[in-house]
């Protein structure tokens, strides 16, 4: 673009006039070129791997091979963006842990090889299954609409939490777990209540699954009883989130870190309580299941479950995750934006907001006595029987911050 302008006798103000818009092209131009150049450099370094000892932890091929995992199976898309894709996913995934690891090593193998920033994508679109299974939307499903605050389905939306702020909850957790000293070897079951695509799930059974070291040394007695114990269950709802934690276990299995367990499809028996506390095959257990947690039919995600498995009985699924509740002895929820009591959505007592009776009263009514139970700014409420042991303030980049809610249940 070229500016113009014509007089005799040119004043200061005249070349002023002249120049200027020349200049502020000229800046605009440098300083949208700045902009590219700061945001390539930033997701460079973003997708770049970080730097491990032992660079063979994070292989980034693909596996092809299939995994044959025990239990009834429906079909569900392991693609997110392709709902036409049916491959057959089961509801229950078990596998067993190969070793634990440090913490640090642990995150870079879930973040790039488990759960990898390139999939963060289909992650996304998967926590927005719930939208996609709505018919009031019209034609799109509902896709089209703008969200609410107050639509409940934003309880099923997708969103990671923090490792670093997760393990200071965990840690804290652990100091009000029951045990029993006279027990030589004793399995816990942790759950991840919304586990969504596993990340939390992955993370967990690496770092507190295991039996031995790292380099295959005895822990000592503290540290068995704090992180080597654990098996390790997630729980979703959503069916398209359930078939990315398949393909991640099945990617873990290939690099490794995980045994598939000698039990298939092909076997119609029950599996014993043993097995699902990971004693079948003699180590810590990690399972994804899939299927909804509350008695009560869910609107979002009934109608679609049905027609993939052929059948509106999901009698099975809701009681093997009432199994896996009965014996929980830590429980953790992403829980900020799950449903508050309409009635008292905030305790002056406890300064916190309170989970809805569905929540609150439906777990005190499926967990154990003396389950402890980690919830973030949202509180299970104490009529229910749960205790309130401890807050703690955690990073949360994505809503500025959380507060971890602790809580044991005393029926």
């Amino acid at each position: 673009m070229v500016f113009s302008y014509h007089t005799s006798n040119p004043s200061l103000w005249d070349m002023m006039v002249v120049a200027i818009p020349s200049i502020i092209l000229a800046v605009a131009n440098v300083s949208c070129c700045h902009a590219f150049t700061i945001r390539t450099t930033a997701l460079s370094s973003f997708t770049s791997k970080p730097c491990i000892s032992d660079m063979s932890l994070l292989r980034r091929h693909r596996p092809q091979s299939k995994l044959r995992l025990r239990m009834s199976s429906k079909p569900s898309s392991s693609n997110p963006s392709s709902p036409s894709n049916t491959a057959t996913i089961p509801t229950v995934l078990r596998a067993t842990l190969e070793q634990t690891y440090d913490r640090d090593t642990a995150q870079g193998m879930v973040s790039q090889s488990l759960c990898p920033p390139d999939e963060e994508r289909d992650r996304n679109i998967a926590g927005m299954e719930a939208y996609q299974n709505d018919d009031s939307g019209g034609a799109d499903g509902g896709r089209g609409t703008a969200i609410a605050n107050d639509d409940p389905r934003s309880e099923y939306t997708y969103g990671e939490f923090p490792f670093g702020s997760f393990d200071s909850l965990v840690d804290r957790a652990l100091d009000f777990v029951q045990y029993d000293d006279h027990d030589e070897v004793q399995q816990r079951t942790m759950v991840d209540l919304g586990s969504g695509c596993g990340r939390l799930v992955f993370y967990a059974a690496l770092t507190r699954g295991g039996a031995m070291g790292e380099d295959g040394s005895a822990v000592s007695e503290e540290e068995e009883r704090r992180t080597n114990i654990w098996n390790v269950h997630g729980v979703e709802i959503g069916t398209q989130l359930h078939s990315l934690a398949a393909n991640s276990l099945r990617r873990g299995i290939e690099y490794g870190w995980f045994r598939q367990r000698s039990t298939s499809l092909d076997e119609s028996s029950e599996s014993t309580e043993e097995e699902e506390d990971g004693g079948g095959d003699g180590g810590s257990e990690i399972a994804f299941h899939n299927g909804n947690a509350l008695p009560i039919e869910d609107p979002y995600y009934t109608r679609t479950n049905a027609q993939q498995s052929g059948s509106s009985d999901d009698d099975d699924d809701h009681s093997s995750i009432q199994s896996l509740l009965s014996r929980t002895d830590l429980l953790f929820a992403y829980s900020t934006v799950w449903e508050t009591d309409p009635i008292r959505p905030f305790d002056p007592e406890l300064g916190a907001m309170v989970l809805s009776s569905k929540w609150s009263q439906t777990l005190a009514s499926s967990c154990r006595n003396g389950c402890v139970a980690i919830t973030t700014d949202r509180a299970l409420d104490p009529k229910d029987g749960w205790r309130l042991m401890e807050r703690i303030d955690v990073e949360n980049p994505s809503v500025w911050g959380s507060v971890g809610y602790i809580s044991v249940l005393e029926k």
